[in-house]
């Protein structure tokens, strides 16, 4: 999963100051030059080891506190204050540098080798006419399959956000799946409306509700929910992995309610939030039930929809050419 783009961090975190990150394991010391470009070396300075993100960006680029040794955007040493030769280095000294997008207020790091042969992708009707977004960010003690699976894992939404998002009242769906290369797809055939306090204020009685959930490697999922052309949101989480129990996401949440857009806004941001909150805790709560308890062995049944093939995907294989697969839950 490394050749792949990350979040790092979001555009408006990143200023003057340096920031420590970890994607995959990897220490990064993100910055921005004296243009503002944003970058990403490393978190090492190659004298003594210590963070770079201990020091400060100056016209020659990213300086060490601790003796002062500096690095450019592409990890080039361009100072050495002790040295005899006026601080200039004689050696072609370089740090690991990595690839940097920022685009739709995000700043994207690629950790694999070599230059990447593609482009982050992108936040679906980011600052379309009509449709207003809001972005959260959450550190989640959960390994990254963890996360994308529970937030394409309709079932547990009668449990873990019973009265939020489902209600008391349990309902037959047909999902039809369907997958490629890399991603698979879920689509609800006649969901109705949900018995909670989402439905109630989102979907007008006797809407038509075309919901789909989807996967996309390397950790990146996506909830459709689309009852009539000006009724419509859009949930989409990128997962950064820190560490094996350890993920950073960036959740996208976009809608547009016309023309009552902002009064259902004022509702709907902090219910959403409550309800990844929620997700947080019972993630936390299974990543320490398998420390504790060991290995996962996990047990994938027909009402996990998606979940087994994303499991695939992460395991390096293909679900190009299979046949669409239906089933049906209870939710």
């Amino acid at each position: 999963m490394r050749n792949h783009w990350y979040i790092a961090c979001r555009s408006r975190q990143l200023k003057r100051k340096p920031i420590p990150r970890t994607v995959l394991g990897e220490p990064l010391a993100l910055f921005r030059d004296q243009e503002g470009n944003a970058a990403a070396l490393i978190d090492r300075c190659l004298h003594r080891n210590m963070a770079l993100s201990r020091g400060k960006v100056d016209a020659c680029g990213l300086r060490c506190c601790y003796h002062g040794w500096t690095y450019d955007a592409s990890g080039r040493c361009t100072a050495i204050p002790a040295a005899p030769t006026g601080g200039v280095p004689e050696t072609g000294l370089r740090l690991k540098s990595y690839p940097v997008v920022e685009k739709q207020g995000f700043v994207w790091v690629y950790i694999g080798g070599g230059e990447p042969g593609h482009q982050p992708p992108d936040f679906p009707e980011f600052g379309a006419r009509g449709w207003r977004h809001w972005v959260m960010e959450r550190e989640f003690e959960a390994a990254a399959f963890h996360c994308v699976e529970n937030f394409l894992d309709v079932p547990h939404t009668a449990h873990v956000h019973r009265g939020l998002f489902r209600g008391k009242k349990v309902k037959e769906i047909e999902i039809e799946v369907t997958g490629g290369a890399d991603w698979i797809q879920a689509d609800f055939v006649g969901e109705g409306r949900m018995d909670s306090l989402i439905g109630r204020l989102l979907i007008p009685k006797g809407a038509e509700i075309v919901h789909t959930d989807r996967f996309t490697l390397p950790y990146l999922t996506r909830v459709d929910y689309r009852m009539a052309e000006n009724r419509q949101y859009i949930v989409m989480s990128q997962c950064t992995p820190v560490a094996p129990d350890k993920t950073r996401v960036f959740t996208y949440m976009a809608y547009r309610f016309s023309p009552l857009g902002g009064l259902v806004g004022l509702v709907f941001r902090p219910l959403s939030k409550v309800i990844l909150n929620q997700d947080v805790v019972v993630l936390r709560k299974q990543t320490g039930d398998l420390n504790r308890t060991g290995e996962a062995r996990f047990v994938y049944h027909e009402t996990d929809a998606i979940a087994r093939g994303i499991r695939e995907l992460l395991d390096g294989g293909s679900l190009e050419g299979r046949p669409p697969d239906r089933k049906k839950i209870r939710a």
